[in-house]
């Protein structure tokens, strides 16, 4: 296929340029060094305006041999293409190590996401960490990753299946490189309520009646899949009910759901001495709608922040330096591809966020989450972001909000605004 046809066939290419990556809520995370990864982006809308991302990874000047892009490990949860670079991907495992680079270096094994991707740099002048050798803009990101398991549009998919898998099930991860080396990263999940249930479809509230469909003894061992699995990628869970504490239907989704994690093996506490925070699964409620319905509206959201203040300073977040600079070194770009990010913090859990549709709720809770995290690193560094940058944060979880409603509910997300 020719490029202009190419061209005519993917309305909308996006490319753009980061200097640092992690992922699974980068405690795997390798660091890479400046100008070392470059994601050509191609963002095409499908079916019900879904957002697919081929994103093509290109790693220059690595750490070491070990840091190469690894095939073998790309995360199939989140891969919705593993069906056709399955066989790909089996025959590269047989090929010896030069045939399997030209291999990679063809591109011909391309991994696709269905989610959200973007990045605004940020000029100097409105940035919140201030460096003195570099003129050049920061870079805030944001990626979501909708899992492939039990994808499906509003009232076709809802709960959890034997597997643990669940419904709208969404990995996001904000993150801020400063060209001087600084790179925060911090992650969030979100999830349809993870017991069996399905919800009647009708234009009407009354109509859109919520079922439970199986007893709590079947749904335990699925329930505890999904969080065992959630607890292997992430580490400590700490679940963000925003359900209605008077609305039928989420009041019982609500008592399930807080019953099973009752009888989690994560929310048993091994050492009697221990206090509970240090339960590897925790759960709190917030019911958005009572909490909004005042005069102060919307705003009123932030008041989450004190119900999850010291889970998320125990959590922290994942930032990495480059070691060996001074503020005011001016080092050269060949200089710069040897030095070595050290990793300063590691993020030690997560934030698992559901209202019913996990949409515009939980969008706007994520967002309060994601400037908590970003605040924090701030003030450990005894730096502040202006209004400015808190505009343009908001911003790109509102665009984020918008195509994960454009996924499901095919209209933009209510609470953007």
């Amino acid at each position: 296929m020719d490029t202009t046809m190419a061209m005519g066939l993917i309305p909308e290419i996006r490319n753009l340029s980061i200097h640092a990556w992690s992922s699974r809520g980068s405690s795997a995370a390798e660091p890479f060094t400046t100008a070392s990864i470059l994601i050509s982006l191609i963002v095409y809308r499908i079916g019900t305006n879904s957002h697919f991302c081929e994103l093509s990874v290109l790693i220059a000047g690595r750490l070491s041999e070990g840091s190469a892009f690894d095939v073998d490990s790309l995360d199939e949860e989140f891969l919705w293409n593993s069906y056709m670079i399955d066989p790909l991907i089996k025959f590269r495992s047989r090929l010896a190590v030069h045939e399997k680079g030209t291999l990679d270096a063809s591109h011909m094994l391309t991994s696709a996401i269905r989610g959200f991707v973007s990045t605004i740099l940020i000029p100097p002048s409105s940035s919140p960490v201030k460096a003195t050798r570099t003129n050049l803009p920061s870079g805030l990101t944001l990626i979501s990753r909708l899992s492939c398991r039990r994808a499906g549009t509003r009232f076709n998919a809802r709960g959890i299946d034997d597997d643990g898998y669940v419904a709208n099930s969404v990995e996001t991860e904000t993150t801020f490189y400063q060209p001087s080396g600084l790179c925060f990263s911090y992650a969030q999940i979100r999830g349809s309520v993870p017991v069996f249930w399905e919800q009647a479809p009708g234009l009407l509230p009354g109509q859109q009646k919520i079922q439970i469909t199986r007893s709590p003894e079947a749904t335990q061992p699925a329930f505890d899949k999904h969080f065992e699995q959630l607890s292997l990628n992430y580490g400590t869970v700490h679940i963000l009910n925003l359900l209605s504490e008077t609305k039928p239907g989420e009041v019982e989704l609500s008592a399930r759901y807080k019953s099973h994690v009752a009888h989690s093996p994560l929310n048993q506490i091994l050492d009697l001495e221990e206090a509970s925070d240090h339960r590897e699964l925790q759960m709190s409620h917030f019911d958005f709608h009572a909490e909004t319905k005042g005069p102060g509206g919307y705003e009123a959201a932030s008041l989450v922040r004190r119900l999850i203040q010291d889970r998320a300073e125990a959590f922290a977040y994942f930032l990495s330096d480059e070691a060996g600079l001074s503020g005011s070194e001016t080092v050269s770009t060949e200089k710069a591809s040897q030095i070595l990010p050290t990793v300063v913090l590691q993020q030690e859990g997560v934030f698992r966020t559901n209202c019913l549709d996990c949409l515009d709720r939980t969008n706007l809770i994520q967002t309060i989450i994601s400037q908590m995290a970003f605040e924090s690193c701030l003030n450990h560094r005894s730096e502040r972001a202006s209004a400015d940058f808190w505009m343009r944060h908001s911003s790109l979880w509102a665009d984020n909000g918008d195509v994960r409603s454009n996924s499901s509910l095919c209209l933009s997300g209510l609470l953007s605004n």
